[in-house]
């Protein structure tokens, strides 16, 4: 055992007075985020790419590690404005975990809120807060865990089933570190009783989890004689990247003394080990790490010439600190390295510090540092490679809109000029740019605006690879003093409405501002046209600020009114009248030219206006009485006077027009459209009535013509000629008269005079035409104004085959009929029942003599009864 501590005490004496280490990395910085703002606690929880941010007067951020988007969250915790938030915890995207010094810590989940406080199992005052989630560890117990610190115990709560799952630790407890690779918190309920003092050293058992998921107890150490109290920050530190050894892990921790160190496997040996102190009286707020060039080797400790980094992070109340690696190739007890002051930050406070993992699966890749700060939340990043290989130059770095060959360029003090990285020829790297061989702070965009003197220069850098690029220099110098001539006389004359400008020499590298009559005018070109009489002079500047004038000259300028003729219409017909006018009224200085196809119209001098049916090209001149060669001729105005259309009206049918007839009218004309007085606008059209039709066509230059055409309907005849009556069995003779005067009758489509003879009953038709050609047509009823029976009043019976019987119509299909004949004197010689057959005249087979004979006629069942005389005649 005596040999055992013999042994430590010569290796960490030889450890503590070896040589300061070789600086191997710088650290850029990047981004700068929340300016002004107090920041207090940044944290990772490196399974998503989100970083939760605590700052001052309770305020809440969540910022995107990839594209740098911040969301403010303050509002959402606004409710609880009555605690005060201590420490904060990411668990993802949208879960945090707020720590407030009381007894309580606010869950926020997906916009929820959930207090955890005494009643869940908190035994006491919160003080710090941390996700239990190292990366190996938690692929054994992925239950997402929050780690609690309070004064009186140390306690697990699971957020998932929302319960405190470990109630065994009931000493003060704090969380110093909870990252994806680590655990370190304070537990004071762990003790041990071999401890080695012959001080008054205090020894503060601590408890961590390296990322292989095992669990050591170590002790940190305060008061005697230079240790002091109240640690801020502790960490333990491996001797490699992915191996755990306890033998050769150092333990560091940090309070308003400094930072110390001790060796983990021997910290409760302080009397042999006294450790080392680092930032004397430097307040220690944050002490972490960062792993760089993990992907070239496999982490073992004793791989000799690996170039695989692990660096010191420090923040203080005196800026932010970095060691050289403290990763070894080899055993060593008490780690050796050197410190350097970050010069970007200077002496900013730093709060707190959490690393920015790219990736968390080896090889691993933490390409950024998370700073909150006093005045803000800093992204620096990491560069390597320029202490591995040689520098490699890349020829991408132009001047905005210049060839690649120019490499240097002259500005003036106060303005700039961008240097631009050709992006086509690199991707994926990191860009920080340099002036005269410094780092320009938040300078890592493709671009540099660039006011100032100088060397410029951007380097292109991997923070996880061995990359590191430097791209060619440009040279920017500043100038002042133009050189330049302004040579015009005192005084000169000119006609306004002829460009006329007065002008210097152009040089892109000068500015030019111009006045009139002693005031600026706004015009900064090299070359100036005079608007106005008046003084003018020019003032050059090298630089905004610098400015030469030149000799001041009067212009004197004549100005002429611009003039514009404008005619009546827009379009004129043949036999139109054209007014053209002008917008100038006559003036005493100056003459009112009017112009016909460029030649002067001497009658129409200084008019306002005129009249005329010619066509052609007019314009005005205005002439200036005092500077002849001074006029300003207005845009012509071409006059045409397009022709009238040729319209023509035909009827398709040149007869006679009677009433109750149509007539189609046909327009012919030469284009345009057409439209009649009916209101149609169709070229034919079909007409009824007597009147005056007209055709209105308008060209295309919209001018107008008409024609118009009578139509004469005449009068159909009338005819009123009243039916009547025959008796063909008495042989009448009826005669139809039609008036008088028409030109032609037709009696049942046969041509005659005006009167028709008729001798049975009938229907007439009559169509007559008068002199105009126009016809009417009448039926003429003739009816038959005999009884229905009809009884002849003699017969000739004689064999001769003309009324040979006496025939009796009417009753020929009458059953009813009785008949009787008798002479003079009373003798009956016929009789006839039922259907009648007509009498021979025979009485008992003898013809009977001439002579005059009666009858009596009963017919039509007896309604009707005849009698009357009947003569036989031979």
């Amino acid at each position: 055992m005596l040999f055992r501590n013999l042994l430590v005490i010569f290796l960490l004496i030889l450890c503590a007075n070896a040589s300061g280490q070789q600086q191997d990395v710088d650290f850029q910085l990047n981004t700068r985020l929340l300016p002004g703002k107090k920041v207090l606690k940044v944290k990772r929880d490196f399974y998503d790419p989100y970083v939760w941010v605590l700052a001052a007067n309770n305020e809440v951020y969540r910022v995107n590690s990839l594209t740098l988007a911040v969301n403010d969250y303050t509002a959402a915790f606004a409710v609880y404005n009555n605690l005060q938030f201590i420490d904060i915890a990411g668990r993802s995207k949208d879960t945090v975990f707020i720590a407030t010094k009381s007894s309580t810590v606010i869950h926020f989940k997906n916009g929820a809120m959930r207090l955890v406080g005494i009643a869940d199992g908190i035994p006491g005052t919160v003080n710090s807060v941390g996700m239990d989630a190292g990366l190996y560890y938690q692929l054994q117990r992925p239950t997402p865990l929050l780690m609690i610190g309070t004064d009186k115990g140390f306690r697990l709560y699971d957020s998932n089933t929302e319960t405190i799952n470990n109630q065994s630790d009931d000493g003060n407890s704090t969380v110093y570190e909870a990252t994806y690779r680590t655990e370190f918190y304070k537990d004071s309920s762990f003790a041990t009783t071999d401890i080695v003092t012959q001080d008054t050293i205090q020894y503060q058992p601590v408890i961590f989890k390296p990322g292989d998921g095992s669990v050591e107890t170590e002790y940190l150490w305060e008061g005697g004689k230079s240790f002091g109290y109240n640690i801020n920050t502790a960490l333990s530190v491996y001797e490699s990247v992915y191996i755990y050894d306890p033998v050769y892990t150092n333990l560091f921790w940090g309070n308003s003394r400094g930072m110390f160190q001790n060796s983990s496997n021997w910290s409760y040996y302080s009397i042999y080990v006294p450790g080392g102190h680092y930032l004397d009286n430097i307040k220690v707020n944050k002490i972490t790490t960062i792993y760089g060039l993990t992907a070239f080797g496999s982490g073992n400790p004793y791989e000799l010439n690996t170039p695989i980094k692990q660096n010191l992070l420090i923040g203080t109340d005196n800026g932010f600190y970095y060691s050289s690696s403290i990763y070894t190739s080899g055993p060593s007890f008490l780690r050796t390295f050197s410190l350097f002051h970050d010069p970007g930050l200077g002496n900013t406070v730093v709060n707190d510090i959490c690393v920015n993992a790219a990736s968390i699966t080896k090889p691993i890749c933490e390409d950024g540092v998370w700073i909150a700060a006093d005045d803000g939340l800093y992204l620096l990043k990491p560069d390597y490679a320029k202490y591995v290989n040689n520098t490699q130059k890349l020829q991408v770095n132009t001047f905005k809109n210049k060839p690649i060959s120019v490499t240097s360029v002259n500005i003036c003090l106060s303005d700039s000029v961008f240097a631009m990285l050709d992006t086509t020829q690199y991707t994926g790297k990191t860009i920080q740019w340099y002036k005269n061989g410094s780092q320009l702070p938040f300078e890592s965009k493709d671009s540099l605006a660039i006011k100032t003197a100088g060397d410029y220069y951007a380097v292109l850098y991997d923070p996880c690879a061995n990359v590191h690029l430097e791209t060619n220099h440009l040279t920017v110098q500043t100038i002042s003093g133009p050189v330049f001539t302004f040579n015009y006389p005192d005084k000169t004359q000119f006609c306004g409405f002829v460009p006329d400008t007065l002008k210097v020499i152009k040089n892109p590298l000068y500015h030019y501002r111009w006045y009139t009559d002693g005031v600026l005018n706004g015009d900064t070109t090299a070359t100036f046209v005079v608007p106005k009489t008046g003084l003018y002079k020019v003032e050059v500047s090298a630089c905004t600020n610098s400015w030469i004038p030149s000799r001041e000259v009067e212009v004197d300028m004549i100005q002429l009114p611009v003039p514009t003729v404008t005619a009546d219409k827009t379009s004129y017909c043949t036999g139109d009248q054209a007014t053209l006018s002008i917008n100038i009224p006559v003036d005493p200085a100056y003459t009112i030219n009017w112009l016909q196809n460029g030649a002067i119209m001497s009658s129409y001098q200084d008019l306002t206006n005129i009249t005329t049916n010619i066509s052609g090209s007019y314009t005005v001149q205005v002439v200036s009485k005092m500077l002849t060669s001074c006029s300003q001729l207005s845009p012509s105005v071409p006059l045409v006077f397009n022709p009238l259309p040729i319209v023509s009206i035909q009827q398709i049918v040149n007869t006679t027009l009677c009433d109750g007839q149509t007539v189609n009218l046909k327009a012919t004309y030469n284009g345009g459209t057409v439209k009649w007085s009916t209101g149609e606008n169709t070229d034919q059209i079909t007409v009824a009535t007597t009147g005056n039709y007209t055709a209105t066509v308008t060209s295309t230059a919209g001018c107008i013509s008409d024609n118009s055409i009578n139509v004469q309907f005449f009068s159909n005849p009338v005819l009123a000629i009243k039916d009547t009556s025959v008796c063909q069995f008495a042989r009448e003779i009826v005669t139809l008269t039609a008036p008088a005067g028409f030109t032609k009758y037709e009696w049942n489509n046969v041509v005659g005079e005006n009167t028709f003879q008729a001798t049975s009953p009938q229907t007439v038709n009559l169509t007559v035409t008068d002199v105009n050609g126009c016809q009417a047509n009448q039926q003429i009823v003739i009816g038959d104004k005999c009884p229905d029976i009809h009884i002849p009043n003699s017969f000739t019976p004689n064999a001769d085959g003309v009324n040979d019987t006496w025939v009796i119509s009417g009753i020929e299909n009458d059953p009813t009929v009785f008949l009787r004949v008798y002479t003079r004197y009373g003798t009956e010689i016929y009789q006839s029942r039922g259907i009648y057959t007509p009498w021979n005249g025979q009485y008992q087979n003898k013809k009977l003599p001439e002579g005059a004979y009666y009858y009596i006629l009963s017919a039509k069942k007896g309604t009707q009864t005849f009698s009357g005389s009947l003569t036989i005649l031979y």
